[in-house]
């Protein structure tokens, strides 16, 4: 029996090594790519944006892919009690929240890294919405398409994050009452 070199046994190991991480990477790590269409209210919309058709139930978020481009949308409810005016939005990067029906949005940047003074950004970041002042860094928002935050609304912020890509904030899109949710067990 012939035996294996330590130089071939060691590439071995790491092919291996690679192979199992960029598996799990794929599988389990990788942010998918997508557009998120939004309904708040209490009626089934029937969003239209360019060629293509969406109902989207009271409540509910749908996923979908658009190509980075300029679209249309028209958005009315099943029902057509109520309808929106048509209105267009340009997609420029691979995830956003799709808002056919204008509602407000909280994008709420969460301070990551070690090199982060968490303390100077609640005390200098402040904002007041509807007579409430938030600390840290809050953008609120009622455009139709907005993508300026990492998580989307179906994500969850990571309960650990060591490294952040050398950003000092990872932003998060939440519906009004849901983030008033998350801010008040985190931050009252």
């Amino acid at each position: 029996m012939k035996k294996i070199s330590p130089n071939l046994l060691g590439f071995i190991i790491a092919l291996f090594v690679t192979i199992i991480s960029l598996w799990i990477y794929f599988n389990y790590i990788q942010k998918k790519n997508y557009q998120l269409i939004d309904n708040p209210t209490q009626q089934t919309l029937q969003v239209q944006i360019g060629d293509n058709q969406y109902i989207v139930a009271p409540g509910q978020q749908l996923q979908i892919s658009l190509p980075t481009g300029q679209y249309n949308i028209q958005t009315q409810t099943l029902n057509d009690t109520l309808s929106y005016p048509q209105t267009s939005f340009e997609v420029t990067k691979q995830r956003g929240l799709i808002n056919p029906t204008l509602a407000t949005y909280y994008i709420y940047g969460m301070p990551y890294g070690p090199r982060v003074n968490k303390d100077s950004i609640f005390e200098n970041l402040k904002t007041t919405f509807k007579g409430k002042t938030y600390s840290g860094d809050l953008q609120i928002d009622s455009a139709v398409y907005t993508e300026n935050f990492y998580y989307n609304m179906n994500e969850n912020f990571p309960g650990l994050t060591i490294k952040s890509e050398n950003e000092a904030l990872r932003k998060k899109i939440f519906r009004e009452n849901d983030f008033k949710q998350f801010y008040f067990k985190n931050y009252e």
